[in-house]
């Protein structure tokens, strides 16, 4: 399974952060977690890391679509869920495995 592997402290607090690639993905972290997801609305395939966060929740930019980042559950439509990729940290490193 391909990793994706980046220094922590490059991953800004409290906003998304768009890690090019294929696909995009999009890191949140805070200072209690960090969740990756691919970088898509499951509505309408706007870029989450274009979005607003706060308060553990992650706005879409093109609807207001709202998504807790904790778990990837859609409080707007709660069947369009994101799925977190796992990741793994290790000291001051982030790996994300992509599937």
């Amino acid at each position: 399974m391909p990793k994706i592997e980046l220094l922590i402290d490059t991953i800004p607090f409290d906003r998304p952060f768009r890690l090019e690639g294929e696909p995009p993905l999009v890191v949140i972290r805070t200072v209690d977690m960090i969740r990756v997801f691919v970088d898509r609305c499951p509505h309408a395939h706007w870029p989450l890391s274009d979005g607003e966060f706060k308060d553990g929740v992650l706005q879409c930019i093109g609807h207001g679509w709202e998504f807790e980042i904790q778990t990837g559950h859609c409080l707007t439509v709660p069947v369009c869920n994101l799925r977190p990729l796992p990741i793994q940290v290790q000291e001051d490193r982030l790996s994300i495995e992509l599937e």
